[in-house]
């Protein structure tokens, strides 16, 4: 079976996404704390990237952090906060009290890095920069701050109220590119069976103290693969991973 990305809004109009976009927030389960004041949030809501109809491929929502192929890896420049190896400490991931959103403590770091383009977790910026770099991102992957995710990360766009937002180190996007590629060398990933995991790719953060962000990052339940040795998928204490999907390296049943 072939499959691939499914650009977003098949069946909604731009009149829908300006609409939505105004939550700022994913809205609290009937029985569940009002998080209104904190910073958990995703643009256009949590239940409008649950639509299957605005999934970003047909595995899963933008906040599944989907990796289809080594083109999907947009280069940026600039500030960002660096979540991917969030989870245990000292660097801990820890699950809100509704289980929909994990706080990751992150390193904030300047220079090269990258936006997975299935991970964007704004509808309008999502659609420009498929827009700009296909829907696979080939477009754009040599050409850093091509993409609009960039600038729309730049300006303080992406997520309104984040001042710095969740990307790739040149590193982690070498980690899952490579064995997509085939390339000598590839490094170990970690397949980890179905369990919540942080989507933290696009998620907003708050500078908390000099080179360290407080993200929010939804949380998905799947099958998900950490990269380096020794991981573990299992963290305990209401911790849970970053993690990404790839969907070609998934083995697992």
């Amino acid at each position: 079976m072939n499959l691939r990305p499914m650009p977003l809004f098949f069946a909604i109009t731009l009149s829908c996404v300006c609409a939505l976009s105004t939550r700022a927030y994913s809205e609290p389960p009937a029985n569940g704390p009002d998080r209104s004041k904190d910073i958990h949030f995703v643009p256009n809501s949590q239940e409008f990237w649950d639509f299957s109809k605005n999934w970003t491929t047909n595995f899963g929502p933008a906040y599944r952090d989907t990796v289809l192929g080594a083109s999907g890896f947009l280069p940026c420049t600039g500030k960002y906060a660096l979540c991917f190896h969030s989870g245990p400490k000292p660097l801990p991931c820890e699950l809100t009290g509704d289980g929909r959103f994990a706080d990751c403590e992150c390193t904030v770091q300047r220079g090269l890095n990258f936006v997975l383009i299935t991970g964007i977790l704004n509808a309008e910026v999502y659609l420009d920069t498929v827009n700009v770099c296909g829907a696979d991102g080939s477009a754009c992957t040599t050409h850093p701050d091509k993409a609009p995710v960039c600038k729309a990360i730049a300006e303080g766009k992406l997520i309104p109220g984040a001042n710095v937002i969740s990307t790739f180190s040149p590193s982690d996007q070498s980690s899952l590119a490579t064995p997509l590629t085939q390339a000598p060398n590839k490094p170990k990933l970690t397949i980890c069976p179905k369990a919540p995991y942080a989507g933290c790719m696009t998620a907003p953060c708050k500078i908390t103290k000099p080179g360290l962000a407080e993200c929010s990052c939804p949380i998905f339940w799947g099958i998900f693969q950490l990269t380096g040795a020794g991981a573990q998928c299992t963290l305990g204490d209401d911790l849970v991973n970053s993690a990404t999907y790839v969907p070609a390296l998934d083995v697992l049943p």
